[in-house]
């Protein structure tokens, strides 16, 4: 369990940080579940298809939506884990 809630820390931190995010980004099985659990907070994502660069298929871009009440509920859930990770 505490892995997976330091890795939810870790894509957490890259959105509150401004990075676009795809699940290639993070070296685990299921990274599409961080996502999810964000989401399940009320966070709220911005997600774009983009095409991949070597093959056919398409990916998901995902980044923090840019509104000050988003920001800080993002800022408290990452505080939340934190803590708890602890």
């Amino acid at each position: 369990m505490k892995n997976k809630e330091s890795n939810l820390i870790k894509v957490l931190q890259d959105l509150i940080n401004g990075k676009s995010v795809t699940f290639a980004d993070y070296r685990v099985s299921n990274p599409n579940q961080y996502f999810k659990t964000i989401k399940d907070n009320g966070i709220v994502l911005v997600e774009l298809w983009k095409r991949n660069q070597n093959n056919n298929g398409k990916h998901l871009l995902r980044s923090l939506k840019q509104e000050l009440d988003n920001k800080q509920k993002a800022k408290k859930y990452l505080q939340r884990l934190q803590h708890k990770a602890l």
